[in-house]
């Protein structure tokens, strides 16, 4: 592949060439919101449903865009052509951009605005896929509400960047975090599942709202299973018949193990292996999908 292409304040540079300001807002102060977007195949999965969140987190943040929708839709389409890639993990970007004075009011600014493309990525290779992660409990807690809800999709990462060093010091695929209240919330980049009895389970509040996470909840509710959106804790995972993770890196994620109690059930178990196949035979056939 030659120089990628990225997206840069409405024009289409060499990476090198794309320069951000070191006083960019969103480097100095992690302040903007982000979204992430996969093609597979030239398709892009559901790329109104990103672009939608993406318009909510700028709205709640008070953050500008020069671009309408369907003007986002387009950049984001020719940013991946442009790249020639048909399986592609795509992210956009906005920054409060530069400010003019040093002590810069939030509420006036020029915004910073990026899209860059890179091939598909898996948060797990294919061995691990077939085999299953192990998970970390981690000793940090999700974001809380009264500090900054975990629906903006923000670039502020220190977070999710001290947690993934915890699990990966101690030897784990991957980890989750609690709320404040001790019940079970996601990962750094993924929503979580739990199967028990038939039900598929997944934590209701103070998470961001994945959007493959709703794929996975509406392909259930195709499939005639059960579906309940609730709090539980990390001992209910460990008494799961099957626990997974979702995200846009790939789907499915089938968990073998937490905080070093092995589950009982093999791995991937039946559903997850069930939804998962819908998941991508969905893909395959470009349902949701934008074609390139």
């Amino acid at each position: 592949m030659s120089e990628p292409i990225v997206y840069l304040n409405g024009a289409y540079k060499p990476l090198s060439q794309a320069g951000i300001s070191p006083f960019d807002q969103g480097f100095l102060l992690g302040d903007g919101v982000f979204d992430v977007v996969s093609a597979w195949k030239g398709q892009l999965y559901r790329l109104d449903d990103h672009i939608h969140r993406f318009f909510d987190s700028l709205q709640a943040a008070g953050l500008k865009t020069r671009l309408t929708h369907e003007e986002w839709r387009e950049a984001i389409l020719e940013t991946t052509r442009r790249n020639n890639l048909q399986d592609a993990t795509i992210r956009f970007i906005v920054t409060r951009g530069v400010p003019e004075e040093v002590m810069a009011d939030p509420r006036h600014h020029n915004p910073t605005e990026v899209i860059w493309a890179a091939p598909y990525i898996f948060l797990a290779d294919e061995k691990t896929r077939q085999k299953g992660i192990t998970l970390m409990v981690s000793q940090l807690r999700g974001f809380s509400p009264e500090t900054l809800d975990p629906r903006y999709k923000c670039l502020s990462r220190m977070h999710f960047q001290l947690a993934r060093l915890e699990a990966t010091a101690s030897g784990y695929d991957d980890l989750i975090w609690l709320n404040a209240q001790g019940f079970v919330a996601e990962g750094p980049a993924s929503n979580i599942f739990m199967v028990k009895n038939g039900t598929l389970h997944t934590p209701s509040d103070e998470i961001l709202h994945g959007i493959t996470r709703r794929a996975f909840l509406e392909l259930a509710g195709r499939a005639g299973i059960p579906t309940k959106q609730t709090q539980f804790t990390v001992y209910d995972l460990c008494i799961a018949d099957e626990v997974f993770t979702t995200s846009t890196a790939g789907g499915a994620l089938a968990v073998r193990e937490i905080a070093g109690r092995t589950l009982k059930s093999p791995t991937p178990g039946p559903l997850t292996k069930q939804l998962d196949a819908l998941y991508w035979q969905t893909r395959e056939a470009g349902e949701h999908g934008t074609p390139l």
